[in-house]
């Protein structure tokens, strides 16, 4: 089977068929991914079964890795890369960071140089009474700022926002 790229009805995002990310990539094919990355803003692959190992050697080929503040404490065994997120309690102790995607949030926007993206990998979904939990969403930056009306967009010119971690507590 070829690579299929398969947009969404979103304004953002496409599903990637065709390609088994456990087995290596040729260049012709990783542009494609990327190619989809760069005009879709999110991409997916269903039904991908990879080793951390793999999950690493893909992610680098976008580029650098950004290693998470979280990691130091929650990452794969051997994959300092890659963080866990999970709600399982082992022995009493969580065995990922538990409340990661509980708020509303831009992975790591707090860093002086933001990562390019992100590439989460679901092992287990959680379920509750027959529905799936955990669901990540996402939305377009760019489609909100196109959105607004020419005058909030001359308001907000000019205008910088800081991301300070040390304050991460909310309102």
């Amino acid at each position: 089977m070829s690579m299929k790229v398969v947009p969404t009805a979103a304004v953002l995002g496409a599903e990637i068929a065709g390609v088994d990310l456990s087995r290596p990539l040729d260049d012709a094919t990783f542009a494609a991914i990327e190619r989809a990355y760069d005009e879709y803003g999110v991409i997916f692959f269903r039904g991908q079964s990879i080793t951390p190992a793999q999950q690493v050697a893909f992610t680098r080929r976008f580029g650098e890795i950004e290693f998470n503040i979280f990691g130091e404490r929650w990452s794969v065994p051997g994959n300092p890369e890659i963080v866990v997120l999970s709600n399982i309690t082992e022995g009493g102790r969580p065995t990922g960071v538990r409340r990661a995607g509980e708020n509303w949030h831009s992975d790591m926007c707090y860093t002086a140089r933001p990562p390019r993206g992100t590439i989460l990998y679901a092992i287990e979904i959680p379920e509750l009474h027959g529905l799936p939990l955990g669901d990540t969403e996402f939305a377009s930056a760019a489609a909100a700022w196109d959105a607004l009306p020419d005058a909030m967009k001359r308001s907000l010119e000019g205008r910088r926002a800081v991301f300070d971690f040390a304050d991460a507590s909310g309102p």
